[in-house]
């Protein structure tokens, strides 16, 4: 059967080739934003500190960054129940320049940079055809300062989609994550130990968080997003995403406090995630929080931090 192999490989690569043009082809543009930067603030809590010691990516004088934000209504059809365009084949194609540039960068929740590009990827809604779904593409790219125009390439050879981009765009500045939330400072403690209690593999697991160095700083906060930063989301389905290690305390002494975690349930998560979705035009659900950060413990003003602002102060007495 050795010999049969080359063929099967051959019908393979037949067979994902046809529904990769068909992808392509079932896509129409519906809108573009471009945005041109010299700089990002990069608020990923696990490079830097965004609070207090803070990563900023920078073009420097010969480049800009240019965030495309792109919409795709999709054909859907029997036949066609899903998009996954990769993000090798993808790309961003300058005059003068033989290959595409590949994006550096995305934004899946508004504005926090992740490293790398992204795929377009997208399903068919299950009340299909009484109900569609778009496709979505955020990519943040490097490009010569000079550069006013460029076509965003999706797809291979032929059948590629392209799309003149225009990029004689003013620079601007990426907007500050605490814009998109109201943020409440409802209480704060200090506690030498916490007490938990969480369910593992049907038994009632009972535990303690004790300060061996410090004190541990207990702090209610509350949470309400006023639009959604989603970047796949659809218009009127909202969705808003964060960690508690978004939030970053400073102490009367001027320095930061660790951040331990929060409450789920009756246990303590750090770099926890906490997702809000919600529906129409108005402001998104109150999140309540219960956090935890090891400092001093000290009397004195606290300042809390969402990402690289400060949103708030409170004192221990």
């Amino acid at each position: 059967m050795t010999f049969l192999r080359p063929l099967i490989l051959a019908s393979i690569v037949a067979v994902v080739a046809a529904p990769a043009t068909a992808q392509v082809e079932a896509l129409t543009l519906s809108n573009i934003t471009v945005t041109r930067y010299e700089s990002l603030p990069n608020i990923d809590p696990k490079m830097a500190m965004p609070c207090c010691a803070r990563h900023t990516y920078e073009s420097g004088g010969d480049y800009d960054f240019i965030y495309i934000d792109a919409d795709f209504a999709v054909a859907w059809s029997d036949d066609l129940d899903r998009i996954q365009i990769r993000s090798s084949h993808i790309g961003l194609q300058l005059p003068g320049e033989t290959d595409t540039r590949q994006a550096w960068g995305r934004i899946n929740y508004f504005p926090e940079i992740e490293r790398g590009g992204s795929s377009i990827s997208a399903r068919r809604p299950r009340d299909f055809p009484a109900e569609t779904a778009g496709a979505f593409l955020n990519q943040v790219f490097a490009v010569p300062a000079g550069a006013t125009e460029a076509t965003l390439v999706i797809g291979e050879g032929a059948d590629a989609m392209q799309i003149p981009v225009d990029l004689a765009v003013p620079i601007t500045e990426m907007p500050a994550a605490a814009s998109f939330y109201d943020i409440k400072i409802n209480g704060i403690s200090t506690t030498s130990e916490l007490t938990t209690e969480e369910r593992i593999s049907r038994e009632e697991i009972e535990g303690r968080v004790v300060a061996t160095i410090g004190t541990i700083v207990r702090m209610e906060v509350e949470i309400n997003p006023s639009i959604s930063t989603d970047t796949d989301a659809e218009p009127g389905e909202n969705q808003t995403l964060f960690r508690n290690t978004a939030f970053g305390l400073v102490g009367p002494e001027g320095l930061p406090l660790v951040p331990i975690g929060r409450t789920v349930g009756e246990s303590i998560r750090n770099d926890y995630s906490h997702s809000a979705s919600w529906d129409g035009d108005e402001a998104g659900p109150t999140i309540n929080l219960t956090l935890f950060f090891l400092g001093s413990g000290a009397a004195g003003d606290y300042q809390l931090y969402f990402y690289d602002q400060q949103v708030g102060g409170i004192a221990i007495e």
